[in-house]
C-alpha cells in the first residue's frame, strides 16, 4: 500500500509538506480504524508522523522516503488505537497530566521545524489551532503515562526465579564475554602548546606524584587538582577496554600493575597521572558477576509479555475494526 497513491489525503498532511501537487484538489478524509464507537481518521494518524515525515522527507532521498513512509503510517495507526485505548483507561484510573510536560512535548515538536514561524505556517495549513495541538498531546501523553503506569505495575509484580537466571547465562554467554580491561582514576592538568607552559605543568604534576609516592590519597588529589571529567570522583575513569582511551593513556593504564600509578603520560591536551585499580583479563563474566544485568532484563522481558496479553485483551474488548 502506498498511501500517497490510493488515498485522498487530508488538509493535515499539508503539515509535512508532502502533497503540493495535491493541495489543490478537493482534500477528503477518511476513516481508517474504528475503536468501539469512536473513529480514528486519516488526518488523525497523518498528523501523528507528521513532524516526522516532515523531518525525513529534509534527510532522506526521495527514494528512502517512499520506502519508509508506509512503515511509519502503519506503525501510527496501530499506536493511534492504542491510544485510544489506553485513554479510556487513563481516565478511569483517574491519571492526570501536568501542563508543563504538555509544554514541554509541544516544544519538542516545534524543534523539528526549521523555525517557529514554519512551524506556525504549517500548522495554519493543517487547520489545526495550537489549542487543538494541545489538547492531542495532552491525550497522547496520558496514554503514554497509562501504558507506563502499568508496564511497571506488571514489572513490580514479576519474581525471577534462579533457574531462569541460569538458563539466561547458559543460552547466551555470548552476551558475558568481556573484553580485556581496566578501572583506573585520573589526574589531568591542561597544558596549552607553549613549552615554557608545557614545562611548568609537567613540573606540578611531578611534585603532585612525589606526593603520591609518599602516601598521599590518589582519589583527594585528583580532587583537589585534576581538570578531567570525574574529578568531583576522586578523578575517576572507569572500567575501559582497548580503543576507550586515547593511545598514550591506554598505554599507561594496559602497561600499570593493579594498584600501581604510571608515570607522568603527555598527550596534546596536557599530562595526567593513571592510577590503576583493578584488571580483568578478557574471558567470559561468571554467573555471580554478572547476576543482576540479568534480573532486570528477564523481569523486563515477562512485563512486556503481560502487557501485550493486557493490550490484546482490552482490544478484543474495545471491538477494534480497521479499515485501511
Amino acid at each position: 500500500m502506498n498511501i500517497f497513491t490510493t488515498v485522498v489525503l487530508p488538509a493535515t498532511i499539508l503539515m509535512v509538506g508532502l502533497v503540493s501537487a495535491t493541495a489543490s484538489a478537493d482534500i477528503v478524509d477518511s476513516i481508517w480504524a474504528t475503536v468501539d464507537k469512536e473513529a480514528i481518521l486519516q488526518s488523525e494518524v497523518l498528523a501523528m508522523v507528521g513532524p516526522t515525515l516532515n523531518e525525513l522527507r529534509r534527510t532522506v532521498s526521495a527514494e528512502d522516503f517512499d520506502r519508509r513512509v508506509d512503515t511509519l503510517v502503519q506503525q501510527a495507526l496501530d499506536q493511534a488505537i492504542e491510544d485510544k485505548i489506553l485513554l479510556r483507561e487513563a481516565q478511569l484510573a483517574g491519571i492526570e497530566i501536568e501542563d508543563a510536560q504538555v509544554e514541554q512535548r509541544l516544544e519538542d515538536l516545534k524543534k523539528m521545524y526549521p523555525s517557529n514561524e514554519e512551524f506556525i505556517k504549517e500548522l495554519d495549513s493543517a487547520g489545526e489551532t495550537i489549542t487543538d495541538l494541545r489538547a492531542r498531546i495532552k491525550k497522547q501523553e496520558l496514554a503514554r503515562r497509562m501504558a507506563v503506569t502499568k508496564r511497571n505495575q506488571f514489572e513490580k509484580d514479576v519474581v525471577v526465579a534462579e533457574t531462569d537466571v541460569a538458563r539466561y547465562y547458559q543460552e547466551n554467554q555470548s552476551e558475558f564475554n568481556r573484553p580485556e580491561r581496566v578501572r583506573c582514576r585520573q589526574i589531568f592538568l591542561n597544558a596549552g602548546k607553549e613549552p615554557d607552559e608545557r614545562a611548568r605543568v609537567r613540573a606540578q604534576l611531578e611534585e603532585l606524584k612525589k606526593e603520591l609516592e609518599t602516601g598521599a590519597d590518589f582519589a583527594q588529589l585528583a580532587q583537589a587538582h585534576s581538570q578531567a571529567p570525574g574529578a568531583d570522583q576522586g578523578g575517576i575513569i572507569g572500567w575501559v577496554a582497548r580503543g576507550d582511551l586515547v593511545e598514550p593513556l591506554e598505554a599507561a593504564a594496559f602497561g600499570t600493575s593493579e594498584g600501581a600509578i604510571s608515570d607522568i603520560v603527555e598527550t596534546e591536551s596536557g599530562f595526567s597521572l593513571i592510577r590503576v585499580e583493578r584488571k580483568e583479563a578478557a574471558g567470559l563474566a561468571t554467573l555471580d558477576e554478572v547476576r543482576a544485568d540479568i534480573e532486570p532484563i528477564l523481569r523486563g522481558k515477562t512485563a512486556e509479555e503481560r502487557y501485550n496479553k493486557w493490550m490484546g485483551e482490552l482490544r478484543k474488548r474495545s471491538h477494534v475494526q480497521v479499515y485501511l
